[in-house]
């Protein structure tokens, strides 16, 4: 079981992410793009509205402000991508190991003209990389490593006052131990569920240890 007090957390997205215009244009590269370059295996535009962009919201209310972000393992811009539409006022920076899903990234950056946004092509553990891209507020990844692998990443891009969140499925409860990982305190575990769904999915949200209360 993993450490830290569960509760459970009514985001109050949009019911409709596609109210939003970049979300609809968004939806089309990536179905464009997802004929050739397979950067999705969901393809179904209203299980892409739910489980890609409204699942990607779920930790907007856990930012703070000012905030630069670090999307660690992107794909195809999860959640970094749906956050910055949301809340424009954030630096977001990327990340990801596979040259055609940071190709469609710059691409979709450049198409939806957003702005203090970049994807980057590396990995996530190598020293120069971490070195080049600084520190950040926020460090955060969406079901891609498992949340020890991930807390040792996100200390190489942290600082201080910085937050790491882990985007877990409903499954997550049976990665095992995490806590107390480098200067990683205990997380605080809020589940949540999409539109629809009746399982809950989580954010493990952890915070330095040795921050200021």
């Amino acid at each position: 079981m993993l450490s830290g007090e569960g509760r459970i957390q009514d985001f109050n997205l949009m019911t409709d992410p596609l109210s939003n215009p970049l979300f609809q244009r968004y939806l089309e590269l990536l179905l464009k793009w997802n004929k050739t370059y397979n950067l999705t295996s969901i393809t179904e535009p209203q299980a892409i509205r739910r489980k890609h962009f409204e699942d990607s919201l779920a930790p907007l209310k856990c930012l703070p402000k000012p905030c630069r972000l670090l999307d660690v393992g992107c794909g195809a811009g999860f959640p970094g991508i749906p956050l910055k539409i949301a809340r424009t006022d954030l630096e977001v920076v990327l990340l990801d190991s596979i040259r055609k899903k940071v190709a469609f990234c710059q691409s979709a950056i450049r198409e939806l003209s957003l702005e203090n946004i970049q994807a980057v092509q590396g990995r996530a553990e190598e020293t120069k990389l971490a070195k080049d891209l600084g520190s950040f507020d926020v460090i955060i990844t969406r079901a891609t490593v498992s949340i020890n692998q991930f807390l040792e990443i996100a200390q190489h891009f942290a600082k201080e006052n910085s937050l790491a969140i882990s985007m877990k499925g409903p499954n997550w409860r049976k990665e095992g131990h995490a806590h107390e990982i480098g200067f990683w305190g205990t997380p605080e575990i809020v589940e949540y569920q999409l539109g629809g769904e009746n399982k809950n999915n989580a954010l493990l949200i952890f915070k330095n240890k040795n921050s200021p209360l």
